[in-house]
């Protein structure tokens, strides 16, 4: 395998402290990577312009990145105003580099609990607009309005990208999330755009759900879904039930995309008991993601085996995954069986 080059940003928390075992468990594999690591802190010295624009600056350099959850620290800020906005980093991040496309894979892991074995579907999300732009003020004391912006260029492009990436994955069914029955020309505006762009993928079987009809159906039959395209918030919502779906944390991650770079994210990593005890696996799934990116599917496949085989001995596990293992001793288990 080639030397890759990718930036690497590591922002607190408990993927701060499973980001050193998992870049080993990556290089013990065979994985070679020229990782260019930027840490943040939301609660440093730095005001959170500065390390965003460290972040994108080294992001836009080289193209692609690995990336853990931006976090804050003990005193648990994680969040900031942004220009004139009040929102997350991570979704900050992600506007700051029109990363307009946030792909997670739903797919169960071997070895890892799930009623839903075999549960291979994407969902994609629109990253850049949506309740996610964070415009919201007060009206009068104890009357809020939030805005919901949808454009219609940003419908299209995501709709564009999400039926593209099913033809060329040979994904055979879309389905497109909203609300337009009560949000006649918010959410009406996102599934007309659809639609139209629909038309010009006749291959590709398409249809349209209803938010909370869809996330009945995901829970009582998963199956029936390939490639689930959303705005921001449905996305959000729906990504975390699919997580639960597949089992968990421990396999979710998002590849947010834009047409100059490429993140892949850990979408975990903020609430665990003890840090020196933290999964290893929502970071590693990311980095299997970023493997598979530049084509190196043995490599990637081979680590993923190895997780299933760990899997089954509690023994070398977290916590949260029944046992009593830290992070480090996960990730040399994982090696060990690699080694074998």
């Amino acid at each position: 395998m080639e030397t890759r080059s990718v930036a690497l940003i590591v922002g607190g928390g408990a993927g701060a402290h499973a980001i050193d075992p998992v870049l080993g468990l990556l290089d013990a594999a065979g994985a070679r990577f020229d990782f260019h690591r930027v840490d943040v802190s939301v609660c440093g010295a730095e005001t959170p312009e500065d390390y965003l624009e460290k972040a994108a600056a080294q992001v836009s350099k080289h193209g692609i990145a690995l990336k853990t959850k931006i976090v804050g620290d003990t005193r648990g800020a994680q969040w900031h105003s942004i220009g004139n906005t009040a929102i997350s980093p991570n979704v900050a991040l992600r506007q700051v580099l029109d990363l307009y496309a946030g792909v997670r894979p739903i797919r169960s892991q071997p070895g890892l609990p799930t009623r839903y074995p075999d549960l291979d579907l994407l969902l994609v999300r629109e990253n850049t607009e949506d309740i996610y732009k964070g415009i919201e003020h007060e009206v009068v004391p104890g009357v809020v309005q939030s805005i919901k912006v949808v454009t219609q260029a940003a419908c299209e492009r995501i709709a564009r990208y999400t039926f593209n990436m099913a033809a060329k994955h040979n994904r055979q069914k879309v389905t497109f999330i909203h609300k337009a029955n009560i949000m006649k020309r918010s959410d009406g505006l996102f599934r007309e755009t659809v639609s139209a762009v629909a038309a010009e993928f006749p291959k590709i079987e398409h249809e349209d759900r209803i938010v909370d009809a869809a996330c009945m159906q995901l829970v009582l039959d998963p199956y029936r879904f390939d490639v689930v395209l959303t705005g921001n918030l449905y996305g959000d919502i729906l990504s975390s039930l699919g997580s639960g779906l597949a089992g968990g944390i421990s396999n979710a991650h998002a590849i947010n995309i834009g047409d100059d770079s490429r993140v892949f994210e850990a979408i975990h990593g903020d609430k665990q008991a003890s840090l020196d005890h933290a999964n290893p696996l929502p970071v590693l799934s990311a980095g299997l993601a970023l493997l598979r990116h530049f084509d190196e599917h043995t490599v990637a496949d081979r680590i993923g085996n190895a997780i299933g085989t760990t899997l089954t001995g509690a023994q070398h596990l977290t916590p949260d995954l029944g046992g009593k293992a830290t992070c480090a001793q996960m990730c040399q288990a994982i090696s060990a069986v690699l080694a074998d």
